[in-house]
């Protein structure tokens, strides 16, 4: 008798477990801002963050109508969030906006490239004054939004 009583609670649960779904990046900001909108204040996104950088999907699942099994990532210092395929962004972007802000504080100027490109973080100049210790594969741009970094040269100052 106590194995069908085990069974049967089984059943129960995985029939009411939500759907897998598969999820576009919009439809997860867009879950993302519900989810942030319903916490009480002082709770943001970041609590979404697992130790990979990763977003706590599961925690999502009621914003999105399913379970999805895809990954998502997060930067935590501009909230920023990517498919799996660009990972390593958010590495970066963390990573270089750390120095940014530390470089401005100590500084008082920002850390680019001159005439060329005016708001393209100049890596070399942070690394050479040891505010950086690694060089990102790709460029980042300083924004006009409180300084915040972006991949995209389209949203710069």
């Amino acid at each position: 008798m106590l194995f069908w009583m085990k069974n049967s609670r089984k059943r129960r649960i995985s029939a009411g477990s939500p759907p897998a779904v598969q999820v576009t990046l919009d439809e997860v900001k867009k879950a993302v801002l519900q989810y942030e909108a319903e916490m009480p204040d002082g709770i943001n996104r970041k609590s979404l963050l697992m130790s990979d950088g990763s977003l706590d999907m599961p925690r999502l699942t009621r914003y999105l109508g399913g379970v999805s099994e895809q990954k998502f990532y997060l930067s935590r210092e501009t909230y920023e969030i990517f498919e799996e395929a660009d990972r390593e962004i958010p590495y970066y972007l963390d990573l270089v906006q750390v120095a940014v802000d530390v470089y401005v504080e100590e500084k008082g100027k920002l850390p680019v490239l001159k005439p060329h490109q005016p708001y393209q973080v100049d890596f070399y100049l942070l690394k050479r004054e040891h505010y950086l210790k690694e060089i990102p594969p790709f460029p980042l741009y300083i924004t006009d939004q409180e300084m915040l970094l972006t991949h995209r040269p389209e949203q710069v100052i």
